[in-house]
């Protein structure tokens, strides 16, 4: 019996779907971008470059919801996934309904640390590669193809592409040098750089630990990396020195030239790597002698030993060590501050310089400096007084943290000569969050405690505007979002948590902004003056779906009192009676409710209507004043989560026959015939069969069944829930009629909508 009820409940989500139920399956014409005619410019500036969601001028960009590589990314079909744009004025206003497509392809890179790029009139992006795999026939989607589309919408894509990678998680950043579009990749250990308008491509670095890319400026063209300092051209090859090197290097770095005879190329920053040419004849003669491919093609430079297309930063040679062909020529002379060197090890490159650690190689160092964080600046290693061995000196570097073991997973900020640090730390029992401050002027760590309660958060980011630092923590399905200012003395916050003042301080207690559920395996959240945009990881029914909300950060408080407002309300009734409550609430439609409506009882039913009363009268507010969809939803996905809502209503076994009630099946055609009417806006008989015994049987294997054919994907998923639906169902329950005539009484009813209302 309680499958016959959740059958109903199935078939009652095809009167939530509306007109949308029977027009999802026309077919797709070929797509016609949205031009933004005069309000789109073209030199406008730009700002969040990178993300999920890139503003440029009054339109915000973005990547419309959380999609698989592996779905269709056939051009003009996409809606998930694809590139929308929405104007500011309308984010402000919260229009979120009047975002527009503007590349209906797939945005779905797995590198969710690098979005979209927007330069002049065009975005650039990486996307799941639509060819097949010559030998399977499948689509080869683990692949991504690299190119760029017009950003007004009107051209497609480029139809072939820049490059292709086979990992399709690989690491990448599109950038702009001297007006020319660069991307930056990394492909199996190399840094490499293609030329967007050259269609060339130059690798950069072999043989890195890691590159650090600008934490903060994602279009940043600099990435610093450490290299190890081999004897790459001697008998001994491969043997390494125990200190190594710091370098950065830009996008658009080039060999200049390459003599193949002296076994030496040229960087286009004046560096020349000199290799020992008779070693490399030498191996050259024993592989063609061997009959064995050439190692080394001396007139390419990617094949040589070492490929280092960057500048030296710091040399961690000591006074022990030999200088190399890696060091550079005018710090020979150069006196080292320990004899056996320096090894680096990058923490971060953000605030225009890199932050690292370093230990003394010499055991017996009492004063290694391991434990302290340095900085040092771009504009300072760029300088032409730079010197990248007695660069070392601490007179020449800037001391971020005294004890970098506080700080590895810190967020920091500069002013003048005073480095600051927030970071999470145990004290005690307890998880608080941290203010260091260290002057390099009085070489003093001050200490403020902000708050507590911080076990299993991450720290994200600062706004220097604001003096908001973000954060997030464990949230219902994935993480939620909190911000507290950070520019406040011990005093403030020794308010605020009630160290010994009476009142709470608001502007320096931390605020968590209700509802905001997000997924951490995607992009962070994004935020754009007072508005916040985030994938919604938060289940509708009893999945999610990923798709792009919105909050307002000024309306964080108020919307924490409606949401508790709420709470209050549903507190101590029902999980029945909570999940009708809920339903409205966080749709603001009563389709599905009103069809089960019947299951709940007299007090139950007066419960949900008071909560509807309250909301009506503003008393309650519903979901969407606090988050709400910004973006367009697929048509499969607005059906399944209007199923996934019916499935959560109250499901209680339905007798076959009520006292003065209708069958299941008698229902069902009800909810079918007003679905009919709502979509096609014409007169459709509604068929009331009364039951007679011996016509039941047939009658429910012949409307409900084949009611549930049309809408039941659950063990089918090749079942085309989107294809023309009236004409299947009018024949379905026409048939099962048919079928009951012979044994019942019938009465028609002809019914003429006033109003049709389309919900696209």
């Amino acid at each position: 019996m309680r499958d016959k009820s959740k059958k109903l409940l199935s078939v009652a989500a095809a009167a939530v779907l509306g007109s949308t139920f029977f027009f999802a399956g026309c077919g797709a014409s070929a797509y016609q971008g949205d031009n933004l005619g005069n309000s789109y410019v073209s030199d406008a500036p730009v700002s969040s470059n990178g993300g999920f969601a890139v503003q440029k001028g009054d339109f915000v960009y973005f990547i419309n919801g959380y999609e698989s590589y592996t779905a269709d990314n056939t051009y003009g079909d996409v809606v998930k996934g694809a590139l929308m744009r929405i104007s500011v004025s309308d984010l402000n206003d919260k229009k979120y309904d009047q975002a527009k497509t503007v590349v209906p392809s797939l945005f779905v890179a797995q590198d969710y640390t690098s979005g979209i790029y927007i330069y002049g009139d065009y975005v650039y992006y990486a996307t799941p590669t639509t060819d097949k795999n010559l030998e399977t026939g499948a689509i080869d989607n683990t692949k991504i193809d690299f190119k760029r589309a017009k950003l007004d919408g009107t051209e497609a894509p480029m139809s072939d592409y820049y490059f292709r990678l086979e990992n399709n998680a690989s690491k990448y950043r599109f950038v702009e040098e001297d007006g020319t579009v660069y991307c930056l990749y990394e492909e199996d250990g190399d840094l490499k750089s293609f030329n967007t308008k050259t269609k060339t491509t130059t690798v950069l670095v072999k043989d890195a630990t890691s590159y650090f890319y600008d934490k903060q400026d994602l279009t940043n063209p600099v990435v610093y990396y450490t290299m190890s300092v081999q004897t790459v051209d001697q008998p001994n090859a491969g043997s390494a020195e125990k200190y190594n090197q710091l370098y950065c290097v830009n996008a658009a770095a080039k060999v200049t030239a390459i003599n193949a005879e002296k076994a030496s190329y040229t960087v286009s920053n004046g560096k020349t790597y000199d290799f020992n040419e008779k070693f490399f004849n030498d191996k050259l003669q024993e592989a063609k002698d061997a009959g064995q491919d050439a190692p080394y093609d001396l007139s390419d430079y990617t094949t040589y030993p070492y490929v280092n297309l960057g500048t030296l930063v710091l040399d961690g040679v000591g006074d022990n060590d030999e200088r190399t062909m890696f060091s550079d020529v005018a710090d020979k002379d150069t006196k080292a501050l320990h004899s056996s060197g320096y090894s680096y090890t990058i923490t971060g490159y953000e605030n225009g310089g890199v932050y690292f650690t370093r230990k003394a190689n010499n055991e017996n160092a009492s004063d290694s400096g391991a434990s302290k964080l340095y900085y040092v600046a771009d504009t300072t290693v760029s300088g032409a007084e730079w010197n990248t061995v007695s660069g070392n000196a601490e007179t020449a570097l800037k001391v971020a943290a005294a004890d970098s073991t506080k700080t590895t997973a810190a967020v920091s900020y500069i002013d003048g000569e005073k480095f600051y640090s927030l970071y999470t730390t145990t004290e005690g029992e307890a998880t608080v969050l941290k203010r260091d401050c260290y002057d390099n002027a009085t070489k003093a760590t001050e200490s403020v405690t902000l708050t507590g309660n911080m076990a299993s958060t991450e720290l994200w980011k600062i706004d220097a505007a604001t003096k908001r630092l973000y954060y997030y923590g464990t949230g219902t399905n994935g993480k939620n979002l909190c911000y507290i200012n950070y520019g406040g003395s011990q005093a403030d916050y020794d308010v605020e948590q009630d160290f010994g003042g009476d009142e709470l301080s608001a502007e320096y207690a931390p605020v968590t902004l209700p509802l905001v559920d997000w997924d951490s395996s995607w992009y962070k959240p994004e935020i754009f003056g007072d508005t916040v945009l985030y994938v919604n990881v938060q289940s509708m029914g009893a999945n999610s779906y990923k798709y792009i909300y919105a909050t307002k950060l000024s309306e964080a408080k108020a919307n924490q009192e409606s949401v508790d407002a709420v709470e209050e309300f549903k507190e101590g009734y029902n999980d029945d009676t909570k999940a009708a409550i809920n339903y409205y609430y966080r749709t603001g439609k009563t389709t599905a409710y009103d069809a089960v409506k019947k299951l709940y009882d007299t007090t139950q039913q007066g419960i949900v209507a008071d909560f509807i009363k309250q909301v009506e009268e503003g008393k309650l507010k519903l979901e969407g004043t606090v988050i709400s969809m910004v973006g367009k939803m697929t048509a499969a996905d607005k059906q399944a989560i209007d199923e996934e809502w019916v499935a959560t209503l109250k499901s209680e076994p339905v007798t076959d026959e009520e006292e003065g009630g209708l069958e299941t099946w008698a229902i069902v055609l009800i909810i079918v015939g007003s679905v009919l009417v709502v979509a096609a806006g014409v007169t459709i008989p509604l068929v009331i069969v009364y039951r007679k015994k011996k016509a039941k049987k047939a009658e429910e294997e012949a409307t409900v069944n084949a009611y549930k054919r049309k809408i039941d994907t659950t063990d089918d998923k090749s079942i085309d829930v989107y294809a023309d639906e009236t004409e299947t169902v009018e024949e379905n329950a026409e048939e099962g009629a048919e079928q009951a005539q012979e044994t019942t009484e019938t009465e028609s009813v002809e019914e003429t909508p006033t109003e049709t209302k389309t919900e696209e």
